[in-house]
């Protein structure tokens, strides 16, 4: 109901208007289908007003902000009496005529005799009604004397606004939006799995808007995986993208979003002129920030990633930003959403996306400030790779695996900064070596391409060069580059010699015996372990140390020395222990198991494999967790299980595709039992059920690949439980379609029934046969029959 004499133009927007200043928001589509994914945010916002009189929607520009305020508004009408209403603040310039301009949107006439803010408290005393204002940052004074005036006024009100940063009024919630999240970057996925993600939905949304005959295939995910991902999820750039998808492929937009300012331009003609072009829009929020912000921003453009506080002190914080100021301006760019503070494990992290640190980069590029910035941020990560590495071995280890994976593209961008100085090669030859232990444990590729670099940039006989060469050696063997590796040995032996360096002689010795047993060479690999742990103890060199010992067990293990084998990885976890270290001692128990297996002590075997892979846990540790996995897969076929066997073995295909190798470059000791493993599960199996529940265990999320390994062995009736693993492979939809071949539909009348193209249809059979390992549809649906039962 509305008060006589009031004109109804601030009555809820039409679609056209909402159209005019929500980028995201279409009049065809609904709301839903607009939010894409976000429709629980809408809805714990919405809840909210049942406690809190102000809710603030605070995000990066062109984060989705204001499509979400539209799904809000639209969903609030009825649970207010007096409706709700919209107001638009992206075109307004003075804070002091905010309380005009809402009460024009409101229809109120202008009163010569009373203020316009009084005037709309009058308007809202008593009234059951929302207020939604629209685009606040750049006004903010005036927003946030209205709104306090207006709740002031009215216990009924409710206030939903949409701002860069928030007002910072009592008892304000603020809801902080997000980019859409994107697929993984390391991995493969499938056009279903690609489409199950906002950002890529909101695309191919888009697309079909403006080109009816786009479509995701096979041949692209990679390409629109990484182009959502560069456009860092966000609602606005994928709009502008989209709109280029009428005349570009995805490829070759891809090619060229490296230039996304002058590409992304098109916006829509009728939105507010900030979202006209990416430019604009990030224009728009750097018009908004201080001068110290602003020197901030083009200080953290310095970065890659989501730095640390202290990281952003030592590489930001020098004249005029120090101590209090360097805070403050810390603070408003959190503020204003440019930075997005993420807790990671306890350690606040805040992220730069990449369209604002490209639009920083072109601003800051060849100022001396900025120059100052990219030299500290070398010499902080090269610093802080070398303290990492040194302080490995203690109670801390865990932590600084994660910041190694957190930090990694930080350290790349210092390590390729080394390069512009000719004179720093031996610190390059440092930084490559400092990470070792990134490389090790699942990063094999990445570490001999730095590695690689690193060597050809100094040749001179150094320690650094010979430090290098050992762990090249390390990562090219374990890269099934055996020869390569050995030649990188016989180098780093010439230099220990040539130096005298015991530390670089004792760790070759470590590196000469893995590569004796990946060749099978059991002797020589003993001789030349027991004389590195020889030289390690005299050096008190724990890496060394631990090290050498669970690889000198591994020998003796193979040599029939259980007890040998024993002795050493005893020793590993008592040293460990004593550091307050996992990672080695994970290994150690790791080989106890293996030795155990051997010996067909098998419930012995199984608690050593749990408690080596409970330590990985901590860690991201690919490696160590498919060959504790490989081995835990060899235990469950020995105690007659060998569905969770064929299981298991999926998850390790999944991590050997992911580390780009495979049990051949750990020797005919190892790769021969493990091997062995995969054969007689299959034979006992029979391929298509072996395939389909090892194919589950492929497919099964990173997550969960530990939990499974420590999960109990006990297996349910075996017809259920191979139902069970072979339907869990499927998507909803997989599912129903599978039930319509059940009753001999054929692709065009499973289309009809389901609504859909028969193309459509087409990919889900191919997904289906692929996943379950069947030849045909009359297979499937034979399996579907018995399986789903009435399920579709």
């Amino acid at each position: 109901m509305r008060a006589a004499g009031f004109a109804c133009a601030g009555r809820r927007p039409t679609m056209a208007l909402m159209s005019r200043h929500a980028t995201t928001f279409r009049p065809t589509a609904s709301p839903s289908t607009d939010l894409f994914g976000r429709e629980g945010e809408v809805a714990a916002a919405r809840d909210l007003f049942s406690s809190h009189r102000l809710v603030t929607l605070t995000g990066p520009g062109g984060v989705g902000k204001t499509s979400l305020a539209a799904a809000m508004e639209t969903t609030l009408e009825r649970a207010f009496t007096e409706g709700t209403w919209f107001v638009e603040l992206g075109a307004q310039r003075n804070p002091d005529t905010i309380a005009e301009t809402v009460a024009m949107n409101l229809g109120l006439s202008a009163a010569p005799t009373v203020d316009a803010e009084e005037q709309l408290r009058r308007h809202v005393a008593g009234r059951s009604m929302l207020l939604v204002l629209d685009n606040c940052e750049h006004v903010l004074p005036g927003c946030r004397r209205l709104v306090s005036a207006l709740l002031g006024a009215c216990c009924e009100l409710r206030v939903l606004t949409t701002s860069r940063e928030p007002l910072r009024l009592t008892g304000e919630r603020v809801i902080v939006v997000r980019p859409l999240p994107v697929p993984p970057q390391e991995r493969d996925v499938t056009v279903g799995e690609l489409r199950g993600y906002p950002a890529v939905a909101m695309l191919e949304a888009r697309a079909k808007a403006v080109n009816d005959q786009f479509e995701i295939t096979e041949h692209e995910t990679s390409a629109v995986a990484n182009l959502v991902a560069r456009l860092d999820g966000m609602p606005l750039a994928i709009e502008l993208a989209a709109a280029r998808l009428r005349s570009l492929p995805v490829k070759e937009l891809l090619d060229r979003i490296n230039d996304r300012f002058a590409l992304l331009n098109r916006g829509d003609p009728t939105a507010t002129p900030h979202h006209h072009s990416l430019d604009a829009l990030v224009r728009w929020s750097y018009d908004l920030c201080s001068r110290d912000e602003q020197l901030l921003w083009a200080r953290l453009a310095a970065f890659s990633g989501s730095p640390d506080f202290a990281a952003i002190q030592a590489v930001g914080g020098f004249p005029p930003l120090e101590g209090s100021r360097l805070l403050d301006a810390l603070d408003g760019l959190v503020s204003k959403s440019i930075l997005l503070p993420e807790l990671t494990r306890g350690d606040m992290r805040y992220r730069l996306l990449e369209t604002l640190r490209d639009f920083a980069l072109e601003r800051a590029r060849g100022s001396k400030d900025f120059g100052h910035a990219r030299r500290a941020h070398v010499e902080y990560y090269r610093a802080w790779a070398t303290h990492t590495a040194t302080g490995f071995f203690s109670p801390g280890q865990a932590d600084s695996g994660q910041r190694l994976e957190s930090d990694f593209s930080n350290l790349e961008l210092a390590f390729n900064g080394l390069f512009q100085d000719p004179g720093r090669s031996r610190d390059v030859l440092e930084l490559a070596s400092s990470l070792r232990f990134y490389w090790i444990t699942g990063h094999l590729r990445e570490g001999r391409r730095w590695l690689e670099r690193a060597l050809a940039v100094d040749t001179a006989a150094s320690v650094e060069r010979g430090n290098a060469l050992w762990i090249a050696a390390a990562v090219m063997a374990m890269h099934g580059e055996l020869p390569r590796a050995q030649g990188f040995l016989r180098e780093a032996d010439e230099i220990a010699r040539s130096t005298k360096d015991p530390r670089l002689a004792a760790h070759t010795a470590t590196w000469r015996g893995q590569t004796a047993l990946t060749a099978g060479d059991l002797e020589a690999a003993q001789e030349a372990l027991e004389a590195a742990c020889r030289g390690h103890t005299d050096l008190s060199d724990a890496e060394g140390q631990l090290i050498s010992l669970f690889l000198l067990g591994m020998v003796k293990s193979a040599r029939g020395d259980h007890q040998g084998a024993s002795d050493a990885c005893r020793e590993v976890v008592s040293l460990s222990e004593s550091l307050g270290e996992t990672w080695v001692r994970s290994y150690a128990l790791w080989v106890l198991a293996f030795d155990a297996w051997t010996r067909q002590s098998l419930d012995a075997a199984s608690e050593l494999a749990k408690q080596s892979l409970e330590l990985k846990r901590g860690f991201r540790d690919d490696l160590g967790t498919a060959l504790v996995i490989n081995l835990m897969a060899g235990i469950a076929l020995d105690n007659h299980d060998p569905k969770r066997a064929a299981e298991l073995l999926g998850v390790v295909a999944a991590l050997w595709t992911l580390l780009d190798t495979d049990l051949k470059a750990f020797g005919p000791v190892l790769a021969s039992r493990y091997e062995a493993i995969e054969r007689a599960v299959r034979d006992r199996l029979g391929d298509g059920l072996f395939q389909r529940i090892h194919e589950s265990g492929r497919r099964l999320e990173p997550g969960r690949r530990i939990s499974l390994g420590l999960g109990s062995t006990d297996t349910a009736p075996e017809d259920q439980a191979g139902a069970v693993a072979e339907s869990e492979l499927l998507t909803r939809r997989e599912r129903e379609v599978a039930s319509l071949l059940a009753e001999g539909l054929s692709n065009r009348a499973i289309a009809t029934r389901l609504v859909v193209s028969p193309r459509t249809v087409e990919v889900h059979v191919e997904h289906i046969l692929r996943k379950l390992g069947f030849r045909s549809r009359t297979e499937a649906g034979v399996w579907a029959a018995q399986a789903l039962g009435g399920e579709g």
